[in-house]
């Protein structure tokens, strides 16, 4: 589309307005009879054309240059008219000469005016354009939960667009210079940050950091930025900063994902693995219990060997899938607690710590023994680790509350710091990074859902700093053990 259709210039196809008709009669008149009434005006006698000039003017303005022309011609003629009357005595060339200055300078007139409506309209386009693509933009960072800023190396300046509440969480009205834009970093990457940012200003080349950002309502989000210097601003860098929180999730969980696939595929390989060793002790273990020369102490010690080799195989069977383990009959949660707690029981004393069983209630349970001792092992090895020598507690509470058999494990470590607590049950999220893994939490969390019952971190009580509190399906016939 041209200009003049944008400006709203009328094409020559149109027909006319009543406005435009009418502009153009008043044109065709009115600066004649300016000129004509000036000559009889004391104070307007020697600038007969000022009034008519004002005219073309306005005219032009209104109208457009076509009316101003109109004007002018009008304007003329009324000149013409005065230097031929037989009063004067001019000669008519010279009025003529006279009338046709006259046009001129009432074209040069028209002429200003026009150009100068045409660079309002121009500008008044322009700014509608840029307002129009500003609120584009802005939809767009919106949508995209984006910023855009440009910082001048001059002056020191940031400029971002709009507010940063689906960015950073907080206007960013604050955030002008690039030290008060680094406190919007969470403060463990802000060092990592400042030093990309001061690479690529030394290389004057394009970067793209990854930081998080603290928001004021606590939630801990991941930030992208990406830069470059402006090709149009000499000295500036622009650049846009987006919310990835969701991408980074996404990427995050798809990691896990993968992890928890291969840890699938590598525990059938282990277990397919193990079952034949686990089967020759098994039947060695057999072989030593029929040697009537053993002692009791002995014989003791392999049928603990042979317990607990039996419950490796049934654990080695059924961790590649995510079946429960064959229910059998109800299970007294206070035995498993205490099979647990005696297994642990030489760990804790090397380290000079106590860890015993309590039976609050009689609690027995219809999900699987070997589901439930799992559980337990991998809860008291974690108090294990967290405890410290010399003084360390555990405790394992047993009892039933309402229709679920509940398990309470409590120690008197250092706690769970609240930065940990909304990873607490995620899958490879360890703070023990010398000798954890990350799957201990998640596989007893797990295996409590798979039990029918949850895993919870609970309430606790001085001397002790963390409990879990773990529930599960009571049996029909709970009550006390014979």
């Amino acid at each position: 589309m041209r200009m003049s259709s944008r400006l709203g210039l009328i094409s020559s196809g149109k027909v006319p307005s009543l406005r435009t008709v009418g502009g153009l009669i008043a044109a065709l008149f009115l600066p004649f009879l300016l000129t004509r009434v000036s000559l009889h005006i004391e104070v307007l006698k020697h600038v007969p054309f000022a009034l008519a000039l004002l005219f073309v003017g306005a005219m032009t303005l209104w109208q457009r240059l076509p009316a101003g022309i109109v004007a002018s011609l009008s304007m003329a003629f009324g000149a013409w008219r005065k230097f031929l009357e037989i009063d004067q005595g001019e000669h008519p060339v010279r009025a003529v000469l006279r009338a046709t200055v006259t046009f001129g300078v009432g074209y040069l007139f028209a002429a200003g005016w026009e150009w100068q409506r045409r660079n309002r309209d121009c500008l008044a386009f322009a700014l509608s354009e840029l307002n129009a693509r500003r609120e584009v933009l802005t939809e767009a960072q919106k949508a995209s939960k984006a910023v855009a800023w440009s910082y001048d190396l001059l002056t020191g300046r940031m400029t971002w667009e709009e507010d940063g509440l689906d960015v950073f969480g907080r206007p960013l009205l604050d955030a002008s210079t690039p030290a008060t834009s680094l406190e919007l970093v969470y403060e463990d990457d802000r060092t990592r940050v400042t030093q990309m940012y001061q690479e690529a200003l030394a290389k004057n080349a394009p970067f793209e950091i990854e930081f998080r950002c603290l928001w004021p309502n606590g939630e801990m989000h991941w930030l992208e930025a990406r830069g470059k210097p402006s090709t149009a601003r000499p000295h500036t860098w622009i650049g846009i900063t987006s919310n990835v929180d969701t991408r980074k999730r996404s990427e995050q969980a798809l990691i896990r994902s993968e992890k928890l696939a291969a840890i699938g595929r590598l525990s059938s390989t282990i277990a397919h693995e193990l079952n034949n060793p686990l089967a020759a002790l098994t039947n060695l273990i057999y072989l030593a219990l029929s040697d009537p020369a053993l002692s009791e102490e002995s014989r003791e010690y392999l049928v603990i060997a042979h317990t607990q080799i039996r419950r490796l195989s049934t654990v080695a069977r059924h961790l590649p899938t995510q079946r429960a383990f064959p229910q059998g009959s109800p299970a007294d949660l206070h035995e498993i607690a205490m099979e647990a707690v005696d297994l642990f029981a030489a760990r804790c004393a090397s380290k000079g710590c106590q860890i015993r069983a309590i039976e609050k209630s009689p609690a027995r349970t219809s999900a699987s023994k070997e589901d439930v001792t799992q559980i337990l092992i991998n809860l008291l090895n974690n108090s294990c680790d967290a405890v410290a020598e010399g003084m360390g507690e555990i405790v394992v509470e047993v009892f039933s509350q309402g229709e679920v058999a509940c398990i309470r494990i409590l120690d008197n470590g250092p706690g769970i710091p609240a930065e940990v607590l909304s990873h607490l049950f995620e899958p490879f999220f360890t703070t023990k990074t010398d000798i954890g893994t990350g799957v201990g939490l998640w596989m007893a969390r797990e295996l409590a859902i798979r039990c029918g019952g949850r895993l919870i971190l609970s309430d606790y009580a001085a001397p002790f700093a963390t409990a879990f509190h773990l529930e599960l399906p009571l049996a029909q016939n709970n009550g006390t053990h014979s």
